[in-house]
Parts: structure tokens; C-alpha cells; sequence
């Protein structure tokens, strides 16, 4: 069972740190993007079969992997909830964030 978690996901055995994007497709289909934050390929023991890795050694060109889940994807529900809040609470920190610079110079909320 896969468990999606504010800052990895988990198989029970193998654990990856992760970030999401939502909705980042230029062709608009709805998608939740799973970006690895590390190269240990993790990511990709838990998804192995969606698992996207485009490094080439021959010209340096190295990435940490990802994983898209689309609608039709059984585990598209759960991954778009833990993406969704995690945005939210992005969100929150930086609203916070920016009433205290408006207080610190004087400026009311628009």
C-alpha cells in the first residue's frame, strides 16, 4: 500500500522524498506530478512502472526522476488530496509571511 505523506511517499519498505505539482501540463489534462528530491531512485522502487528518470551520463545531463498520475490512475485520488493540502498550507505560510512584511512597513492588506 503506498501512503502519501506531507513531504515523501512510502511503500512500507522504501521511502522517498518528494514534491508535488499540480496541473503543469501544457496539453491542460489534470495530472498530479511527483518530483524525487533526491537521486537515490526511491521514487522509483515504489512506482516502477510510472517512474520517469531522463538522465544520460554521456553528456552530464542528470535529473532526480518523477512520477505523473493522471485521472484515470488508481492512485490519483489520494496523491491529488495530499498535493492540494500540502498547496494549501503553502499557501497559508505565505500569506502569513506577507502581513508581516506589510505590517513591519505600514501597509494594510489590499
Amino acid at each position: 500500500m503506498i501512503k502519501f505523506n506531507k513531504f515523501n511517499v512510502t511503500n512500507g519498505t522504501d521511502k522517498a522524498k518528494i514534491s508535488y505539482s499540480l496541473d503543469n501540463r501544457t496539453d491542460g489534462r489534470k495530472c498530479v506530478t511527483i518530483y524525487a528530491k533526491d537521486y537515490n531512485r526511491a521514487l522509483g522502487h515504489i512506482f516502477f512502472e510510472e517512474y520517469i528518470n531522463n538522465s544520460d551520463s554521456m553528456t552530464d545531463y542528470f535529473e532526480k526522476g518523477r512520477v505523473v498520475l493522471f485521472e484515470d490512475h488508481s492512485l490519483y485520488a489520494a496523491a491529488r488530496a495530499q498535493a492540494e493540502a500540502v498547496q494549501k498550507a503553502w499557501n497559508i505560510k505565505m500569506e502569513a509571511r506577507r502581513e508581516v512584511r506589510r505590517s513591519s512597513f505600514g501597509m494594510s492588506a489590499f
